[in-house]
């Protein structure tokens, strides 16, 4: 008999160790600094945002430096379920602002047609295609104003062509912009040199036969005084 009531027991133990692991795990799905879940993983945050609000998670991207720099840079790489959250999600500060816009940015070049799509209100194409990065000397404005211009091309989504026209000119403008308050002479040296104007010459009419074309000087009255 108590052989007998000792096995149920023994089987007991594993089920019990794994509801206890399981529930270790969601746990830790909640914390910064898990060693389970990965910070970095776009289907922790979605499934957040379900359990917490979009409006929580917002907050703890500006509040959470470590979960926020995450957050970011999975937006950076262009990944779908990364800018489902980037839809997803509200910036709560001007700062959250910029750093989403800078993350989008990055975004543009490697999936223009999916950044081009949660361009808007949220957040603005002058934003987003402002070439909003904080650092960057001449060679990298003028290199990644072309490689966001040669992304764009490859969007051919009738529904976004005005969002497409919008950003392109958001680029030559911040392109411009920017090149001449890093280094005025670089505007100088590659603005496109205008041809020449023609100066036009003036026709002289021939005389007419039978009319006195002589030119009488004025008389000197002064000697007369």
């Amino acid at each position: 008999m108590d052989a007998e009531r000792y096995r149920p027991r023994t089987r007991s133990v594993p089920r019990r160790l794994i509801a206890v692991a399981w529930l270790s795990i969601i746990a830790a799905a909640g914390c910064k600094d898990s060693s389970w879940t990965p910070m970095g993983s776009a289907e922790v945050v979605l499934s957040e945002i379900k359990l917490s609000g979009a409006a929580a998670v917002s907050k703890r991207i500006d509040s959470d430096e470590s979960f926020g720099r995450s957050v970011t840079a999975g937006i950076a790489t262009g990944d779908s379920l990364w800018l489902q959250v980037a839809e997803q999600i509200s910036p709560a500060s001007a700062a959250a602002e910029a750093t989403m816009s800078i993350a989008l940015a990055s975004a543009l070049t490697r999936t223009p047609e999916r950044v081009l799509a949660l361009v808007g209100n949220k957040y603005p194409v002058e934003e987003v295609c402002g070439i909003p990065f904080l650092k960057g000397d001449s060679a990298f404005v003028a290199t990644y104003h072309d490689e966001a211009i040669a992304a764009l091309t490859r969007v051919t989504t009738p529904s976004l062509s005005a969002t497409r026209a919008a950003c392109r000119a958001a680029l030559d403008d911040s392109r411009e912009r920017r090149l001449e308050r890093i280094n005025p002479s670089y505007i100088v040296k590659n603005k496109p040199v205008a041809p020449p104007r023609r100066v036009r010459k003036k026709t002289v009419k021939p005389p007419v036969a039978g009319k006195d074309t002589t030119v009488t000087p004025p008389k000197d009255t002064s000697s007369s005084r």
